[in-house]
């Protein structure tokens, strides 16, 4: 909207809330009025939209446009009956408007008069006359009326087929995506879209959509490519951008995620949650400043994101100043006592400041907060091991395992077996551990690092793997 246009609806709007208190109707031009509901819908005042469009009736009582409008309003607020009596007035004034059919079907689908609505679909489709543009409006509210029933599968084949008709129905590509997710016709959905993209190649929505698809198969450089596209296309797209930086991010694609991030947020309002993701990906890519200044700007868009306070620890603990990061980790579990990450990185924290008793509280928590988390097992037993407390370790591990068959578990009650200098037990149990699953064995260099520069142990890793 550009600014004189918006000057315009701003005096619109204040001369229709003047008049509106004081309880004189004053006369707008229909354009006025319609730029006035648009104003009221865009900003969720639904009733005042209404209110409007019933002043504008008055004013301007045969026109089938008002009414059509109410009717949309009165759809959206769910008032079907009264809806019904707006397209019945409005039908008088425009016998033969395809959009009143499609909004009766529609108001008639809700009410589950699914019969009736089914009919006047079909009855419109039988006009010879109808365009295919026309035929794809009337596809997509028979799609509504297969959703209501819960049939996803004909529901996407209609959206499909709609689609055919009219390739650049937005409002058919903007459903398509959820009939592909509740039918699970991806597969097709692939093939859907890169027909109609091969039909519209501008269309941000059906890259937009394949993006979707391919990311939910796998396809994750072809999922980047299509969201790209889509915000390529349009600039003001912003799903499209957040979509491929956290997929990127995902991926440990750091610069391309911060590429992505940085880039919507020149288009739009930057919010907590990518101030966030803009600090972890500078953090992630070495440059411990920017992520400084983005955690921080994040904070002052929301001062209880404990994913902050967490992340700002973080750096504070690359930077070796333990002190600060303990507060920063305090604080974030002050705001969510329920993330065992949280617990884990103050306790490795509490072992650099040498306040060794309450490293193992900290890892405690983190363990009954998700025991199936092998990751905690595994680093409490290593703190342990560095706080020379071997029997503790060896202990922990055998609980674990005895709580999961992880096998990653197995090499970490391995490793403390080494610790402790039973080398004839552990040597062997590595060996059964290797032949059973020597995907996990790097748990082993988890736990008790130093075993990475043992000859004979790489030696006997490197007979089981090869």
């Amino acid at each position: 909207m550009n600014r004189k246009y918006s000057q315009a609806i701003a005096e619109w709007v204040a001369a229709y809330e003047a008049t509106a208190q004081s309880g004189f109707n004053q006369f707008f031009d229909p354009q006025v009025y319609h730029e006035l509901i648009a104003y009221y819908e865009e900003d969720e005042q639904l009733d005042r939209a209404i209110e409007v469009v019933d002043q504008a009736i008055a004013h301007h009582q045969f026109s089938a446009e008002f009414y059509i409008r109410k009717a949309h309003l009165l759809l959206e607020t769910q008032q079907e009956v009264l809806t019904l009596e707006a397209l019945n007035i409005a039908r008088i004034y425009a016998p033969n408007s395809l959009e009143i059919t499609i909004l009766e079907a529609e108001a008639l689908t809700y009410m589950d008069r699914i019969q009736e609505a089914m009919e006047l679909l079909e009855s419109a489709k039988f006009d010879l006359s109808r365009s295919r543009g026309e035929m794809s409006e009337i596809l997509l509210a028979e799609s509504l009326i297969y959703q209501h029933k819960e049939e996803y599968e004909l529901m996407y084949y209609i959206l499909e087929s709609a689609l055919k008709e009219n390739p650049k129905n937005k409002e058919a590509l903007d459903r398509v995506w959820l009939a592909v997710e509740l039918s699970k016709q991806y597969e097709n959905s692939i093939l859907l879209h890169e027909w109609v993209i091969n039909e519209d190649p501008y269309s941000s929505l059906a890259w937009y959509n394949l993006g979707h698809t391919n990311s939910y198969l796998g396809n994750y450089e072809d999922a980047i490519e299509a969201y790209e596209y889509a915000f390529i296309i349009d600039n003001k797209f912003e799903y499209a951008y957040r979509d491929f930086a956290d997929l990127c991010f995902e991926l440990k694609q750091y610069q391309k995620a911060l590429d992505g991030y940085l880039e919507m947020v020149e288009h739009f309002e930057a919010e907590s949650e990518t101030l966030l993701r803009i600090g972890q990906c500078y953090k992630e890519l070495g440059n411990i400043d920017e992520a400084w200044a983005y955690f921080l700007k994040a904070l002052q868009q929301d001062t209880l994101n404990d994913e902050v306070y967490f992340h700002l620890g973080t750096c504070y603990a690359a930077q070796n100043r333990h002190k600060e990061a303990a507060k920063a980790f305090q604080k974030a579990i002050n705001i969510e006592d329920l993330q065992e990450d949280y617990y884990l990185a103050l306790g490795q924290t509490y072992f650099h400041l040498k306040r060794y008793e309450e490293v193992s509280p900290q890892f405690k928590k983190a363990i009954a907060l998700a025991p199936e988390q092998t990751h905690c097992w595994l680093q409490f037993a290593h703190y342990l091991l560095k706080m020379n407390r071997g029997e503790e370790a060896l202990a922990l591990m055998e609980e674990a395992v005895e709580q999961s068959f992880d096998t990653a578990l197995v090499f970490g009650q391995i490793a403390c077996l080494f610790f402790l200098g039973r080398q004839e037990e552990a040597s062997y149990r590595l060996g059964d551990a290797l032949l059973e699953d020597d995907v996990f064995h790097k748990a082993l260099f988890q736990v008790y690092p130093e075993l990475i520069e043992d000859e004979r142990i790489q030696s006997l890793i490197a007979v089981y793997l090869n």
